[in-house]
């Protein structure tokens, strides 16, 4: 496969995480560790065969970059325990769309945070991702009792979470993906593993869990990190908007969830602004 067909896969599989969450057994939290904690067993056994040279360079790596990668590891962990507790409470259209805000929201942060200028453009495409997710929002009744909109808020939880990644991540681009991949998994079973312990995380499925880490988390992941290689960044970017199509499709196919009006124009105004931002990246040029 070439690589632009490697990332089209791993989309695709992606897209189908919140069936397979559900599907589980699990709660969001249960989700999240399962797959972390045998991620990273899986990564670690696949490394000892094939790089075992990289392994024992982990002390000297987690003692000069132990702050970002703590960072790295909690923003995945909190990330992926929203996201699967939001599959949990609303549709999967409507957490996905909405944690497809996390890109917006990342541009917020690292222009708060890192000192990044944000153009007029970009301002613009900010406030029109933003009216998309107050579409959805408004689609529901706007209460904590209501189920769709907790699990909106929850997705949206996820999607800060995940913005916070690339951030940490510029602090490490020495390490290599593999190797990065294994830390970051193992950082977030053991910030997980303590909530888990105390918590009800409901009976396990155990097929539908060995494919969200065989499938969806190794596969997909090794697909997605071999595909870059061929592939530019940007053109990987745009290739990502098959995750939130294929998820509102696999839903409907699945559950026989059909997104309203607002949600899918709301998702559409998020999608549109985060493709735009993109494309005039792409147009800009290195």
């Amino acid at each position: 496969m070439n690589g632009r067909a490697k990332i089209t896969i791993s989309m695709l599989i992606w897209g189908s995480v919140g069936i397979f969450g559900r599907l589980s057994g699990l709660s969001g939290l249960g989700v999240a560790f399962a797959r972390v904690s045998l991620g990273a067993l899986v990564l670690l056994l696949l490394l000892g065969v094939l790089d075992r040279s990289s392994i024992l360079g982990l002390p000297d790596i987690l003692r000069r970059n132990w702050k970002p990668l703590v960072g790295l590891g909690a923003a995945l962990a909190l990330n992926w325990a929203f996201l699967f507790t939001a599959f949990n409470y609303t549709t999967i259209a409507n957490a996905v769309l909405v944690y497809y805000i996390s890109p917006i929201i990342a541009t917020l942060i690292s222009w708060r945070f890192l000192g990044e200028r944000i153009s007029s453009w970009r301002w613009g495409l900010i406030g029109l991702a933003f009216s998309g997710l107050l579409l959805i929002m408004w689609s529901h009744e706007i209460s904590l009792s209501d189920r769709d909109f907790v699990g909106i808020l929850f997705a949206l939880t996820a999607a800060f979470f995940y913005a916070l990644i690339p951030n940490f991540a510029r602090f490490l681009r020495k390490i290599g993906g593999g190797l990065l991949t294994l830390i970051q998994l193992t950082i977030a079973s053991i910030i997980l593993l303590p909530f888990v312990a105390i918590t009800d995380v409901g009976t396990p499925v155990w097929w539908a869990i060995l494919l969200l880490v065989l499938v969806h988390t190794v596969l997909a992941l090794f697909l997605y990190m071999d595909g870059l290689r061929e592939v530019e960044v940007n053109e990987a970017a745009l290739l990502s908007y098959l995750d939130p199509m294929s998820a509102v499709i696999y839903a409907y196919i699945v559950f026989g969830e059909v997104p309203g009006a607002r949600t899918v124009l709301g998702g559409a105004l998020i999608l549109l602004a985060s493709a735009l931002d993109i494309l005039k990246s792409r147009a800009r040029g290195p």
